[in-house]
């Protein structure tokens, strides 16, 4: 995975390219955005570990 940063610096979300995943925690909270091969896209929210 990849971290991307703002101009800030600060890590705003992980990317997955081969996966097609952005992985997001914010708070206590992961989120999840798959892109699916069709278009689509899953999202799937979980409490962070």
């Amino acid at each position: 995975m990849r971290d991307i940063k703002n101009s800030k610096g600060k890590m705003v979300c992980r990317l997955d390219e081969k996966a097609s995943i952005v992985e997001i925690v914010h708070k206590g909270c992961k989120t999840l955005i798959h892109f699916k091969p069709d278009g689509t896209a899953e999202v799937i929210n979980t409490e962070a570990v």
